[in-house]
């Protein structure tokens, strides 16, 4: 009985002040569970403080004796203490003052290096530490035999772990990773072979270790300054793959889904340094003056890993692994990202023959190329992706490989002239040859998919060919009717509908472009030569319109307006180039156009209102006038819009139509407005301030005795425009 038993009033089952222990008692918001842990917690790590402090501080006012008598008697004491706790089954407590025993032999190895007990300050200091680890996790596991407690094997493990690599002291870094790795297998044995706590701190602290291993291996054998080098640095790394690939059969063998998801984890930083083994060994052959191939020592091992990783029996480590090697080629394919722009971008600096309206006589634009390494990294992925679209089964994966197959090597072959240095005429008979082959193969595909991935890149291509042959006026000349008679082949026989108006679009546009080029070196003004590119496509995107028939009528009718868009730019740009500024003559010709359009739609039975065949054409000239009138200090101008609007109003009277009658009366309702303004400002100015003000009054008055009458007179006149067309 606790010397204190007799000291307490017997128990009666409510505690004071707590007022009862009914419904309404209050409940206690920390458990006895928990407030004894915090205590048992919270007095170790004093206890541990303090020890720490005397060992520092205090230490030195003790002679030699007393020290080593203090900290062995201390040390004892308290390392049994935890025998006599669990004998009274105190086991917390007694895990706790375990805990503290760990720190108290820590600090003795401090302390007797401090005072060269037993000629310990001679020793290396890194060694040193690994024998104070080595020996403490020594201790602890012989510990937790005699007392069965549960905490001290745990921190043997952890206390383990530093050993090997502190025992290699200053030695290169080649030793440091090979300690790492044999402590990592250590690791693996112990989780084989231990229980419970033992287990998980011996996985998690292996993981670390090899997590370590690999960050500190993998960079110190890629700086490697010859193969010698790198072969003896890559020595750890081999030991690490073949450890990593170990643990990973161990865990996914057997099945299991969570055990799978853990090999899968392992498989990523196996797959990472057996990436990195070769490429450390090919890194120094590649590295040479000229051009630097070092990108192909990660592409090839990257790519390698993802084909081998195909024949591994369980899907989660199979995608972990393919997953690895994917991303580590796509990163040293993004490596010729910033010379690919810069390749791709520059044929279109010649583009600037349309706005000098002069070849510059260039042949390369003054950018940075690609080189052949370039070419090479982007033509193995898409021979790798080729090879995986071949043997794939699965639908959805092996479009995307033949997508990516074509993208890559389609790369591949555009900038390939500037990177080996082909001759102009040469270089842009590649670029035409690859845009034609993509135009065809989007024509004739029968394969809906691949016929729009073939489309889709053709049309980029096809810029980009149309560009690199403004380089030079015959290759302009010659480049631009194929690349115009390859999409008009496509809109005329291809077999899916889209594809057809992709055809039109360019064939309409390298067209245009080839009789701007054709009249620039007939020697005509650029605005001139403009305006004859962009009658050429609106004629030929017309004539398309009228070869698809019913059957494409809803895209007759886009072509139709696309070509009426086009010859309406080229008569603009026709008048610019005349210098010409009256604005009439650049609205009436399409306004005549619209209305002729709607009045044929109206005349061939055309369920239309008046508002949509004949709203646009009026409004596209009369709108423009009349704002023209405003700012027009001549009186001509006005009197014929005003007449004609008059027209227009009478006749939607006439007829009884909404557009003409709305849009008449709202252009006559300004130019009124226009011719009385003068007069009306001046006789503001000349009668007295107060009349305008009677006369509001005056109107305001009127206006609500009749607004009855008013409203009458509105619904019958709404009504009236209801009637017309």
């Amino acid at each position: 009985m606790p010397p204190y038993a007799g000291a307490l009033p017997p128990y009666s089952g409510v505690a004071a002040g707590s007022g009862g222990a009914g419904p309404g008692a209050a409940r206690p918001e920390v458990s006895a569970g928990t407030a004894k842990n915090v205590l048992l917690i919270l007095g170790g790590l004093l206890l541990t403080v303090a020890a720490a402090v005397f060992t520092v501080v205090s230490w030195g006012r003790l002679g030699i004796g007393g020290r080593a008598a203090v900290l062995a008697v201390f040390t004892a004491l308290v390392m049994l203490a935890p025998v006599v706790l669990i004998r009274r089954r105190l086991t917390a407590t007694a895990e706790t003052m375990a805990g503290f025993a760990v720190a108290l032999l820590l600090l003795d190895g401090y302390a007797a290096r401090r005072v060269g007990l037993l000629g310990a300050d001679s020793l290396d200091g890194l060694q040193y530490t690994a024998g104070v680890f080595g020996l403490t996790a020594l201790i602890l596991v012989a510990y937790a035999r005699i007392t069965r407690l549960r905490g001290p094997a745990p921190v043997a493990v952890v206390l383990a772990q530093p050993v090997l690599a502190l025992l290699v002291g200053e030695w290169p870094v080649t030793w440091l990773v090979a300690a790492l790795v044999a402590t990592a297998a250590l690791d693996v044995a112990l989780v084989r072979r231990g229980r419970g706590a033992v287990r998980v701190t011996g996985a998690s602290t292996g993981s670390a270790v090899a997590v370590l291993a690999l960050l500190s291996g993998v960079p110190y054998a890629l700086g490697s300054p010859s193969v010698g080098q790198a072969l003896v640095r890559s020595v750890p790394l081999v030991a690490l793959v073949l450890l990593g690939g170990w643990v990973t059969w161990l865990l996914a063998r057997r099945g299991d889904a969570e055990r799978e998801i853990w090999g899968s984890a392992v498989a990523v930083g196996t797959a990472l340094t057996l990436i990195a083994v070769p490429a450390a060994l090919a890194q120094p052959m590649l590295d040479g003056p000229g051009t630097d191939w070092r990108p192909l020592a990660y592409l090839v091992p990257a790519l390698g890993v993802v084909l081998a990783a195909c024949r591994l029996p369980w899907r989660r480590v199979r995608a972990a692994v393919m997953g690895t090697g994917g991303l580590v080629a796509l990163l040293t394919t993004l490596t010729v990202l910033p010379r690919l722009v810069v390749t791709l971008a520059a044929p279109f600096a010649w583009l600037d023959v349309l706005w000098t309206g002069a070849w510059n006589g260039r042949e390369w634009p003054p950018f940075e190329m690609a080189s052949p390494v370039d070419v090479v990294v982007l033509a193995i992925p898409a021979a790798a992706l080729l090879a995986a679209a071949g043997r794939g089964n699965s639908g959805w994966l092996v479009k995307v490989a033949a997508a990516g197959a074509l993208v890559a090597g389609m790369l591949a072959i555009a900038v390939a002239p500037q990177a080996f240095g082909m001759p102009y005429p040469v270089a842009t008979a590649v670029q035409a040859a690859s845009a034609v082959a993509l135009a065809v193969a989007a024509t004739r595909g029968r394969t809906p998919w691949w016929a729009v991935a073939c489309a889709l890149l053709a049309a980029p291509v096809s810029v980009r060919a149309a560009a690199y042959a403004f380089g030079s006026e015959p290759a302009t000349l010659i480049v631009l009717p194929i690349l115009a008679a390859a999409a008009a082949a496509m809109a005329l026989s291809a077999r899916l509908k889209e594809l057809r108006l992709w055809g039109v679009g360019f064939a309409a546009l390298f067209l245009g472009l080839e009789a701007v080029a054709a009249g620039l070196s007939l020697g005509v003004r650029v605005l001139v030569a403009g305006s004859l590119g962009f009658a050429v496509a609106g004629v030929l995107v017309l004539l398309m319109s009228l070869w698809t028939g019913p059957a494409g009528r809803s895209g007759g009718n886009g072509l139709r307006y696309a070509g009426a868009v086009l010859l309406l730019l080229a008569s603009w740009l026709r008048l610019g180039a005349d210098e010409v500024t009256v604005v009439e003559a650049y609205t009436v010709p399409c306004s005549l156009v619209l209305l002729g359009s709607g009045w044929w739609r109206r005349r061939r039975g055309a369920a239309v209102t008046s508002w949509a065949a004949y709203g646009a054409g009026l409004s596209f000239t009369m709108l423009p006038s009349l704002v023209a009138v405003y700012s027009d200090a001549e009186w001509r101008r006005s009197l014929a819009l005003g007449v004609l609007a008059l027209a227009v109003l009478l006749a939607g009277v006439r007829s009884k139509l909404q557009a003409p009658t709305s849009i008449g009366a709202v252009v006559v309702a300004g130019v009124v407005v226009r011719e009385l303004a003068p007069y009306v400002s001046e006789l503001f100015l000349a009668v007295p301030r107060w009349v305008p003000i009677a006369v509001g009054g005056l109107l305001l008055v009127v206006v609500g005795a009749t607004y009855e009458a008013r409203m009458r007179d509105l619904r019958r006149l709404r009504d009236t425009l209801a009637t017309m067309g």
